[in-house]
């Protein structure tokens, strides 16, 4: 009978370490697959796009400018991108960017540089809805290289977090005139 009794006793120490061994696995496999604490700061993320035209050619057509989790105090997002007139005269450019939602409009900025580096606008994402106001002279035959850049200023309100958009490029050409 206390042969019994001592293998009970041995049995129900082996069922109690048995379990402790089993929870302390399984605290270590949710304690390992568990999420990483990201940065804290919920930002907004834009995506350019442009495509070729007509008279237009694009070096790498598709997204341009990707920013992710912009807020005041990150770095603006940069890109750029190259077209070529492709017709046989000069052409007059002229650009603009068409969101596919309004809900960045204020809160977003943009920049927009020419070949020559000479700034063609820098404004709201929703001003830039509008064309440029001076174009820009293509040559035929020549490749002309953009700079984009996209940021949040420092004394916008909180409606920017976690909102996303992308951007059309627009390009309106008109034949100079001889």
């Amino acid at each position: 009978m206390e042969r019994r009794r001592n293998n009970q006793r041995t049995a129900t120490r082996i069922r109690i370490v048995g379990f402790m061994l089993g929870m302390a696995v399984a605290a270590a496999v949710l304690g390992a697959s568990k999420i990483p604490a990201g940065a804290g700061a919920l930002g907004a993320d834009i995506s350019m796009v442009v495509a070729p035209i007509g008279e237009l050619a694009v070096k790498h057509p598709g997204r341009v400018l990707a920013g992710t989790t912009l807020t005041p105090a990150s770095d603006p997002a940069t890109g750029g991108f190259t077209v070529l007139d492709q017709t046989m005269f000069p052409l007059l450019l002229r650009l603009r960017g068409i969101p596919d939602t309004p809900g960045l409009d204020r809160a977003l900025w943009v920049e927009l540089t020419g070949p020559d580096g000479e700034q063609l606008f820098r404004g709201s994402l929703g001003d830039f809805r509008d064309w440029t106001q001076d174009p820009v002279t293509l040559q035929p035959g020549v490749w002309s290289t953009f700079g984009l850049e996209a940021w949040i200023p420092g004394d916008v309100g909180p409606g920017y977090a976690g909102r996303m958009v992308q951007v059309d490029l627009g390009f309106r050409v008109t034949k100079v005139a001889s």
